[in-house]
């Protein structure tokens, strides 16, 4: 890969960078002896050099991770503010085999989890209540309850209309917790901080759709929808940020077009028909010449700034009409606590 080698991980200096050059040589004023001389174990900087500034910008893509990692405080995350976690002490590193799966792309070198350090009923069983959470880590992740909101400090990008690029940069609406704006290179985005979560079921693993694979010109085609549903026991309650899109589709093959947007691209010239052509040559699709463009939905699953105990979710933020929790989306007739969980339990005479 040519944006990762040794020192964009162990440079201890914080002024190794590859942002200003290309082919994968290091900026031409970076001190590489002084560099050298400082390596040592990675930092949450080192891994968020790439993480937090992926799909473009600063907490653009995940919605749970940004620079402000660098330095949280405890309520923003618990583990890296409160704990002073750095990142490998859950994506454990063996061999240079980092733990840890990706949401989008059949990436794993390994299993992260909760209950790496938690027990999987970890609440205090003398409290009836907590007692009571602890059944609920049957149907219910870990990250649900203690990932309230994501986005807390960062906006990240909820909504990408690539149709409308082309048009002159302006911001159509701005609040404290949510930005529209048009920008001419990447088209109508919508950002979001602070947000509610988007709840799913999961078990553990994601459909994925790959290149060539057939898009729907009409409706949303989801592009890593989590399996699992109501009925499957391995699946739990997971918190998402969804990712809407709107992207270039082929009309006459239906499938999405991988246009070319750097160099003489679609960011030079914006060209659809040019940046098409170029993109879908060195993809090796064929590329018929008709665009549409077509919705797509995006699944970015939560696991980063959990907060302390005393700020998660309560009993009322789910188990209220105007709770957090769509339960019917999820598959109940109506909330749980009225008529029960999703396995009812059986007698063993009632199973004669």
């Amino acid at each position: 890969m040519a944006s990762v080698d040794c020192l964009v991980c162990h440079d201890t200096m914080g002024t190794y960078s590859k942002k200003n050059n290309k082919c994968g040589y290091p900026n031409k004023d970076v001190d590489l002896a002084a560099v050298a001389k400082r390596v040592g174990t990675p930092g949450r900087s080192n891994c968020g050099a790439c993480h937090w500034y992926g799909g473009g910008g600063n907490g653009v893509k995940h919605g749970d991770m940004d620079n402000t990692l660098a330095s949280p405080e405890k309520s923003h995350d618990v583990h890296m503010g409160g704990l002073d976690f750095t990142c490998q002490e859950c994506h454990v590193a063996t061999n240079h085999r980092i733990a840890g799966s990706s949401t989008t792309s059949a990436v794993s070198e390994g299993e992260v989890s909760c209950t790496d350090c938690h027990d999987e009923k970890p609440h205090k069983m003398s409290s009836p209540l907590l007692n009571q959470l602890n059944d609920h880590c049957d149907a219910i992740a870990c990250q649900t309850c203690h990932i309230p909101r994501y986005a807390k400090a960062v906006p990240t990008v909820t909504m990408w209309d690539w149709s409308r690029s082309g048009e002159e940069d302006r911001i159509l609406e701005q609040t404290p917790n949510r930005l529209k704006q048009l920008s001419r290179r990447k088209g109508l985005l919508i950002k979001e901080k602070n947000a509610v979560p988007t709840y799913a079921w999961y078990n553990g693993k994601h459909y994925r759709h790959l290149k060539g694979d057939p898009v729907k010109l009409t409706g949303v085609t989801e592009l890593n929808p989590p399996a699992g549903d109501i009925h499957d026991p391995a699946a739990k309650i997971t918190p998402y940020k969804i990712m809407n899109g709107v992207e270039p589709a082929d009309t006459e093959y239906g499938y999405l077009i991988v246009p070319q947007l750097f160099g003489d691209g679609y960011f030079k010239n914006f060209d659809w028909q040019d940046a098409a052509q170029k993109g879908m040559q060195a993809a090796g699709l064929e590329f018929s010449g008709k665009i549409s463009f077509v919705q797509t939905k995006m699944h970015w699953r939560l696991n980063h700034e959990v907060v302390p105990a005393k700020n998660a979710l309560s009993c009322l933020d789910c188990h209220h009409p105007d709770g957090v929790m769509d339960f019917k989306a999820l598959g109940y007739k109506e909330d749980p606590a009225l008529s029960g969980g999703r396995f009812k339990k059986v007698s063993p005479a009632a199973a004669k």
